[in-house]
């Protein structure tokens, strides 16, 4: 193994600090005489310039935090230690800037490739640094420190070598996240393009309720979860707006013999988001799994006849139009929204017959099956670009 000298970060890049605003002098639109402002929220496997941007008089940029081809935004404070040091390169020139929390790390090109240092600021090493960053409540990566950041320098046509290396498992692992996107977009317009719009109901279809099709209704236990317990417990952290499940930062419960057939969900049933903030509540999701699940409070459990199929009614409540009509009717209860169970039931839903809902059931399968195994050879992309990266960067590649 050659041993590499480290240098300096400060040495080798010039950092510019992110630009400064108050609330008052920002706009959320486009507009004449100001420029666009990327934040933290835009630091993704890219750097998102096309959405979630604000907006400030073009008086507040000097032209060194103008955005250029090769820069390097990193996140230099945040309340998670997980958000503070993530990075994404601008692929190209804009017409734009970043926010005070965030910094431009701009490698002088003639000693420093700058996708072989932005390849080196997404190792192991330098988030292993940042996730030791001052502060308690706000984590903070100070100017002064980056500038003293050792980074391993071997010659430039060295750098270009390992970034190229870097950059094509990297390519794989995002054109693989963009099928998933594909697959997501897919799943949220497979409902409309079988049934319709369900306010219109073009099909004329039977109106029912929700209650007229579910045979029980449960809301989920109020004892408390911790880190320890027989039953993993899904809480409505774990339901996705778009009408998945989660399973990631499980808590667990201990439940009794009479607690189980009550609290637990079995494949099949479907889950809904009682209680949350008024853009979340009615979260709907189809359990799919294998094992029985403990279920929280917040959630009522619902479980379908024989006149639906779980994922027919949980497409409904996804739907654009499912969703509107829940925010209709939901009651604010301190800072809260809430829909009971009573409510939910109380719902009008077109009913196609059983064959047509099995018919969706098994394209929504299809497609979930595909997700799945992406998702998997995505997990190994990951781990596959995290073991070049340190040999790249340990002197073994």
């Amino acid at each position: 193994m050659t041993e590499v000298a480290t240098v300096p970060l400060g040495e080798i890049a010039d950092i510019v600090r992110g630009v400064t605003f108050s609330k008052a002098e920002v706009t959320s639109n486009p507009t004449s005489g100001f420029l666009p402002v990327v934040r933290a929220g835009n630091i993704q496997d890219s750097l998102l310039l096309e959405k979630d941007l604000v907006y400030v008089p073009h008086e507040k940029v000097n032209v060194e935090q103008i955005l250029r081809s090769g820069d390097i935004i990193i996140c230099t404070s945040s309340g998670s230690s997980e958000v503070v040091g993530k990075t994404a390169i601008a692929e190209r020139d804009w017409e734009g800037t970043f926010g005070a929390f965030c910094a431009g790390i701009r490698a002088n090109p003639e000693i420093c490739d700058p996708n072989y240092l932005f390849y080196y600021l997404r190792s192991p090493a330098f988030r292993s640094w940042t996730s030791r960053s001052s502060g308690i409540s706000i984590k903070n990566i100070r100017k002064s420190e980056l500038d003293l950041f050792k980074v391993p320098l071997p010659s430039l046509p060295e750098q270009r070598r390992i970034a190229s290396i870097l950059t094509k498992a990297d390519v794989i692992r995002r054109k693989r996240k963009q099928i998933i996107k594909l697959t997501d977009n897919l799943l949220k317009s497979i409902f409309i393009k079988m049934f319709g719009d369900p306010g219109q109901n073009p099909h004329r279809w039977p109106v029912m309720t929700i209650g007229d099709l579910t045979k029980s209704t449960q809301y989920g236990t109020s004892s408390k979860a911790g880190p320890d317990g027989e039953y993993p417990i899904l809480r409505m952290n774990n339901l996705t707006y778009d009408g998945q499940i989660n399973c990631r930062d499980m808590k667990y419960i201990d439940l009794s013999h009479d607690e189980i057939d009550k609290y637990t969900v079995v494949k099949g049933d479907i889950l809904f988001n009682r209680t949350n903030s008024a853009e979340l509540v009615g979260k709907t999701a189809v359990y799919q799994g294998e094992d029985r699940l403990a279920f929280a409070g917040y959630l009522i459990r619902l479980r379908t006849n024989k006149q639906a199929l779980p994922d027919y009614v949980s497409g409904f409540l996804n739907s654009a139009y499912g969703k509107a009509k829940l925010r209709g009717m939901c009651r604010s209860i301190i800072g809260m929204a809430n829909i009971n169970a009573k409510e939910l039931c109380s719902i009008s839903i077109p009913v196609p017959s059983i064959d047509i809902q099995r018919l969706y059931q098994q394209r929504l399968e299809a497609i979930i099956n595909l997700a799945t195994l992406i998702r998997k050879k995505i997990n190994t992309d990951n781990e596959l670009l995290l073991s070049i990266s340190r040999q790249a960067f340990g002197g073994e590649l």
